[in-house]
C-alpha cells in the first residue's frame, strides 16, 4: 500500500500497518518522523528579493541617536601587485595581480602611447593639432585638460602626437585602461586631489559623478567615442579582466532634509518620515548608459548585515552605499551589478575574489572585517573578523592576496605598549564547503617564539608570491622574513636576514631571487637584491643608492607602484626608478635633481652570480618628479613622462633622450 494512500501530518506522522489504524493480526511498525528540510544557511551579509528589509534595515543606520561617523569616510583605496605583465616585448602598468590590470593616467599597446593629464594638477598642454576646432581658446579661457594619443616608432626611440581628446570642464581623468583597439577613460568630479584629502562625512560623496568613457582608437588619428556609462557617486576603485571592467564606486543620497548623523529625538522622527515616503529610485545612485537611465540595482538586492549573526557588531551609522558594476569594455553594456549598505574601506580583486575590507575603528578591541563576494558573479562567499588593521594604498596594498582558492593578509596592531608598539599577524583565511561563511585556516604572529618583526619594529614591504610570503619589518634594521605557506594550516618563518636600511616594494625576480625597493641605512632610495634560493638562509647581493652623492633623495616609487617599471627578459631584466635628489654639490648650495635612474639584473639564472647593474640616467625638469611619474620600455626604446617632460630614445643611451613635444 502507498504511503501516498495513508494518512499523515505535515511536518511528522506515523506509520501504521494499516490506513485503517490496525485490524486484527496487524504488525506493529516503529514510528517513522520526516524532519523538515533544512533553510538554506545565511552569512553575516544577506539579502532579498522585494520584502523591504532593505529600507528597513538602511533606515535603522540613519535612526540612531548620538551616531558617530564610521570609517568609511575616509578614502577607500586599492588592494595588492605582482610582476608588470610585461608582453610582446614591451612594459605595462604594475599591477597588484598578475591577471588583473589597473587603472593608470599613462597607457601603453604597443603602438600607441595614451597619456592622460597629471594628477597632480600640473598637466601640460599639446601643440594645436592643424584642424580649426582645435585652435587655443581665448586668452581669457583656460585650456581644458586633454588626453594624448601619441603613435611610437621604437626603432628610432621616437613618438608622434596623433590626436587629443577634450575633456569636459570640471571633471579629473583617473585613468585610463588601453587595448589594441579601445581606450576606456576613468573620469570623476570628485578626485581626492594631490594629498589623497579623506572625505570624513557622507556629505564627501553628494552630488558626484563617475563616468567611464569608452573611445575606438583602431584610428589613433580619429578616436570615437563609442558609449558613456555614467554612475551617481564617487570612484572607489577599479579593475579589468579579459574584456570586463569592474568598477566600484560610493553613493550617498541627497535627500532634502535628511540628517546623516541625528542626535535629537525629533531629527530621528524626521529622518523616519522621510525615508518613510522614499523610493529606491530615491537612495540608489542613478545610473546611465547613452545618456539613458537604467535600474541594474534594487535598493533590496544590496547586502545588508543579519542582526542575528554572531558576527553581526553595530556599526555607526552612514548613509553611504557602495555599488558594484561590472561593464562590456567593448560593448559598454552592464553585465552585472551589486550594492552593499555596509561600510567598506579597501577593496582586493584577485582572479577569483573580491575582498571588501573595513577596519573597525569605532571598537575598542579593533580589528579588521573581511568580506568575500566571487568576482564573477558578484555572490556573497562568507565573512570573517580578524585581529589588527589591514592597510592599504600605494604599496600597502601588497598586504593581501589570493591564491589557491585562499585569501592571505599581513594585518598590524597598535598596542599602546611603548615597550612593544606594534602587533603583526598573517592570517590565511578560506571559503567554508557547507555554508556562506569564511574560516580562518592558519595564523602566525601571536607566537612569541615566531613573531613577525622584533619589538616597536614596524610593517613596511610585503609580498605574496605563489606559496611564500616575504615581509620587511624596521626600526634601527631590516629584518627580512621568509614565510612558508604551502601548508595553509601551518604558516611558518622559515629564514630570516638582517640588513640595514628597509624595503617598502618587493618583486619577486625569479624563486631565487627577490628584489626590494626602499630606504637605505642613510635614508637614501636603494635597490637591494637577496638571494632566496635556501629560503632558510636569505642573504644579500649587494645594494645600490640612488642620488648618494647628495644630501637627500627620495623616490616615489617606493609608494607607488605604478612609478615602478619592471620589464622581464629571457636572461636580462630591465627596471627603472624615478627619484629626487638635492643638497649642496662643490661648494654650490641648493642643488636639486630629478631623475630616472635604469638599472639591468644580470645572470639572474645563476643566484649566487645574479646582480643589479646601473646603465645610466634620465635627467628631468627639477621638481618634475613625483607619484605621477612613468617609464614606458619598447624592445630598445625608453619613453619617460612626468609633469613637464614627455622624453624618447633608446635604453643603451638615456642620457642623448629628446623631447617628443613639438616646441
Amino acid at each position: 500500500m502507498s504511503i501516498r494512500n495513508c494518512c499523515c501530518a505535515s511536518v511528522a506522522f506515523v506509520l501504521l500497518a494499516s490506513c485503517g489504524g490496525g485490524g486484527s493480526g496487524s504488525s506493529s511498525q516503529p514510528p517513522v518522523v520526516i524532519e523538515p528540510p533544512e533553510p538554506d544557511p545565511t552569512g553575516l551579509w544577506i539579502r532579498s528579493n522585494s520584502d523591504g528589509e532593505g529600507l528597513v534595515s538602511y533606515t535603522a543606520k540613519l535612526t540612531q541617536i548620538g551616531a558617530t561617523r564610521s570609517a568609511t569616510g575616509g578614502a577607500v583605496l586599492e588592494a595588492a601587485p605582482a610582476a608588470d605583465a610585461s608582453s610582446g616585448g614591451f612594459s605595462s602598468t604594475y599591477t597588484l595581480e598578475a591577471n588583473v590590470d589597473e587603472y593608470d593616467i599613462v597607457k601603453y599597446n604597443g603602438s600607441t602611447l595614451a597619456i592622460a593629464p597629471s594628477r597632480s594638477g600640473c598637466c601640460f598642454i599639446a601643440e594645436p593639432l592643424a584642424a580649426a576646432d582645435s585652435l587655443p581658446p581665448p586668452p581669457d579661457q583656460p585650456a581644458l585638460p586633454q588626453i594624448e594619443l601619441f603613435l611610437t616608432d621604437p626603432t628610432s626611440g621616437a613618438a608622434s602626437l596623433q590626436s587629443v581628446i577634450d575633456l569636459d570642464e570640471g571633471v579629473n581623468a583617473e585613468g585610463m585602461y588601453l587595448s589594441e583597439t579601445g581606450l576606456q577613460v576613468l573620469l570623476s568630479t570628485a578626485w581626492w586631489g594631490v594629498y589623497g584629502d579623506r572625505f570624513t562625512t557622507p556629505d564627501g560623496w553628494l552630488d558626484e559623478q563617475v563616468s567611464l568613457k569608452s573611445f575606438d582608437v583602431t584610428d589613433p588619428e580619429n578616436p570615437s567615442l563609442a558609449s558613456e556609462l555614467s554612475i551617481e557617486g564617487a570612484l572607489v576603485t577599479s579593475r579589468r579582466t579579459g574584456d570586463e571592467i569592474h568598477i566600484i564606486s560610493r553613493h550617498a543620497p541627497n535627500i532634502a532634509g535628511l540628517v546623516a548623523f541625528p542626535q535629537t529625538e525629533e531629527e530621528v522622527a524626521n529622518n523616519e518620515a522621510i525615508l518613510a515616503e522614499a523610493s529606491d529610485e530615491d537612495v540608489l545612485p542613478e545610473i546611465r548608459i547613452d545618456g539613458e537611465l537604467v535600474s541594474p540595482l534594487t535598493f533590496d538586492g544590496c547586502y545588508r548585515v543579519d542582526p542575528e549573526h554572531p558576527l553581526a557588531v553595530p556599526a555607526p551609522g552612514d548613509s553611504t552605499i557602495t555599488t558594484m558594476l561590472t561593464v562590456s569594455a567593448s560593448s559598454g553594456e552592464i553585465l552585472r551589478s551589486a550594492c552593499t549598505l555596509e561600510p567598506v574601506t579597501g577593496v582586493y580583486m584577485g582572479d577569483t575574489y573580491v575582498a571588501l575590507t573595513h577596519v573597525r575603528w569605532d571598537l575598542e578591541e579593533g580589528g579588521t572585517m573581511v568580506h568575500l563576494l566571487d568576482r564573477d558573479s558578484f555572490d556573497y562567499i562568507g565573512s570573517e573578523k580578524v585581529e589588527g588593521d589591514l592597510y592599504s594604498g600605494g604599496n600597502a596594498d601588497f598586504r593581501i592576496s589570493e591564491s589557491s582558492g585562499a585569501l592571505r593578509l599581513v594585518t598590524t596592531q597598535w598596542t599602546g605598549d611603548p615597550e612593544d608598539s606594534f602587533r603583526h599577524r598573517l592570517y590565511v583565511v578560506s571559503p567554508e564547503a557547507n555554508a556562506p561563511e569564511l574560516e580562518v585556516l592558519g595564523a602566525l604572529g601571536d607566537d612569541p617564539e615566531a613573531r613577525i618583526g622584533k619589538p616597536n619594529e614596524d610593517l613596511y614591504g610585503v609580498r605574496f608570491m605563489g606559496d611564500r610570503a616575504y615581509m620587511v619589518t624596521f626600526e634601527r634594521i631590516d629584518p627580512l622574513y621568509v614565510v612558508d605557506l604551502s601548508v595553509l594550516t601551518a604558516p611558518v618563518i622559515v629564514g630570516e636576514l638582517e640588513v640595514p636600511g628597509f624595503s617598502d616594494l618587493l618583486h619577486e625576480v625569479s624563486d631565487d631571487l627577490l628584489l626590494g625597493l626602499g630606504s637605505s641605512e642613510r635614508r637614501f632610495p636603494k635597490l637591494e637584491l637577496f638571494n632566496v634560493s635556501d629560503i632558510s638562509r636569505p642573504t644579500s647581493q649587494g645594494l645600490i643608492e640612488l642620488g648618494a652623492d647628495l644630501d637627500w633623495g627620495y623616490s616615489p616609487a617606493q609608494y607607488n607602484r605604478y612609478a615602478f617599471t619592471y620589464l622581464t627578459g629571457d636572461t636580462v631584466d630591465r627596471l627603472t626608478v624615478p627619484y629626487a635628489a638635492g643638497g649642496v654639490e662643490a661648494g654650490l648650495c641648493c642643488i636639486h635633481v630629478d631623475r630616472v635612474a635604469l638599472f639591468e639584473i644580470r645572470d639572474k639564472a645563476s643566484p649566487a652570480d645574479a646582480a643589479i647593474v646601473a646603465v645610466g640616467e634620465v635627467a628631468l625638469t627639477p621638481g618634475s618628479v613625483d607619484g605621477d611619474t612613468r617609464v614606458v620600455l619598447d624592445s630598445e626604446a625608453l619613453y619617460v613622462i612626468s609633469r613637464t617632460d614627455l622624453l624618447g630614445g633608446f635604453w643603451s643611451n638615456p642620457e642623448a633622450v629628446s623631447s617628443m613635444r613639438q616646441e
